[in-house]
């Protein structure tokens, strides 16, 4: 038989469950194909091939949840659509409160605990799949691709880990205390540390590729967590300051000096870098160049990360509210009450349902259109983890040690 080129279309099984095209290429009779797949037949014939295969992986399906605040833009936005009330589907033991936000990459879901461990758990069952120890508590919000988990620990160090097996794969060591949740993108991982460093790693192998020491304060570090958009990476310090950079040399882009301190991590929207200070400000930046476009007062302070929905930002406060403001110009329009503190960062369906967690233990819904908040189910501790929606299902952490699920 000649060499002849000829060329294929993949028809693949994701775990979804919908046939989709994967990719088509052309080949040459003897190419080896590079694809990830648990089972594939191959039948080849008079001039034609057929071939199918169960994908476990050809990248994030639009449905994952696979971040802190869903993606590179912290849009924490779904898809999936929400039907309420939310009921229980099952719930997961740690040896520890959730700080950690859930992420969920096809069918599983991960989360870190205090107790130092990081688990990977069935998305849609809760069963324990597997869990590796690190030498510290894992507040960190893990960050999958490609089949591998990233996340940080206390201990100092990041950790990648394949979500197959739940072996590790290497680790970086730092030199501070990992509490932010790292950022995947250009086959970098992007994560901060307490010792001052943002780094930029090899996502295959942990190389350090850069890293940048950020001006802080003498007992500062880092809390807020990496956003990326078109090859700009961003991030901010304790001391407040913006920084901007390049994200496959480290250069520097722009640097915005805000008024205090900042906790809160940033996200992107319509050209609008948005941030949230302990000065009680909410600051629009032009994400390109960063130039101040508006600033509004907020009257309590956050710890939760502003979401912006269509032409609206919105950001839960330490005081029971979440407010929003007009994405243009910053002016107030809404306010919305919860029982109590707020530091949880709330994830919105596309049927406009935000979820929410509190400090008394509620997670709660909000009706963007109607204006309605409604508790749908309260655990026995607080929740600081925010929640994920994927494929229909709500996730969360409450510091009872448990991690929830709830769906229909």
């Amino acid at each position: 038989m000649s060499k002849s080129k000829c060329q294929i279309k993949l028809k693949c099984q994701n775990p979804n469950n919908k046939a989709q095209n994967c990719f088509s290429l052309s080949f040459g009779f003897w190419t080896l194909f590079d694809i990830w797949a648990l089972d594939f037949i191959c039948h080849l014939g008079f001039g034609f091939l057929i071939i199918s295969c169960y994908l476990l992986s050809a990248g994030t399906a639009s449905a994952d949840w696979p971040m802190f605040m869903k993606d590179t833009v912290h849009s924490s936005y779904s898809s999936d659509t929400l039907s309420l009330p939310l009921k229980l589907k099952w719930r997961f033991k740690t040896d520890g409160p959730i700080y950690s936000s859930p992420v969920v990459y096809g069918k599983m879901a991960f989360l870190g605990s205090y107790d130092s461990y990081m688990y990977a758990l069935d998305a849609e069952s809760g069963m324990l799949i597997w869990k590796i120890k690190t030498d510290g508590p894992i507040l960190s919000t893990p960050a999958v691709s490609d089949g591998v988990i990233y996340f940080g620990s206390k201990d100092g160090w990041i950790y990648a880990v394949s979500i197959k097996e739940g072996k590790l794969l290497w680790k970086y060591e730092t030199r501070g205390k990992v509490l932010t949740s790292p950022l995947v993108a250009e086959d970098v991982v992007f994560i901060g540390a307490n010792d001052y460093y943002f780094y930029a790693l090899s996502a295959k192998d942990g190389r350090l590729i850069w890293r940048s020491k950020l001006l802080d304060y003498k007992y500062g570090g880092l809390y807020s967590s990496p956003i990326y958009k078109g090859g700009i990476i961003y991030i901010t310090a304790k001391s407040g300051i913006v920084n901007a950079f390049d994200a496959k040399s480290g250069a520097k882009v722009w640097a915005y000096r805000t008024a205090t301190s900042a906790y809160s991590s940033p996200s992107i929207h319509k050209g609008n870098f948005h941030i949230a200070t302990y000065s009680r400000i909410l600051l629009a930046l032009d994400a390109e160049k960063g130039t101040l476009i508006w600033q509004a007062e907020l009257g309590e302070w956050p710890y939760s990360s502003p979401v912006a929905i269509k032409d609206s930002v919105y950001i839960a406060l330490k005081n029971g509210s979440v407010k929003s403001f007009n994405i243009k110009d910053g002016k107030p329009e809404k306010e919305y009450k919860f029982p109590d503190e707020l530091n949880s960062t709330m994830a919105v369906s596309k049927n406009n349902i935000a979820v929410i967690g509190c400090d008394d233990g509620g997670l709660y819904a909000l009706n963007l259109e109607k204006n309605e908040v409604s508790l749908q189910y309260m655990t026995n501790g607080g929740i600081h983890s925010s929640p994920a929606i994927a494929n229909g299902i709500v996730y969360v952490g409450s510091k009872d040690g448990f991690a929830y699920a709830f769906g229909q």
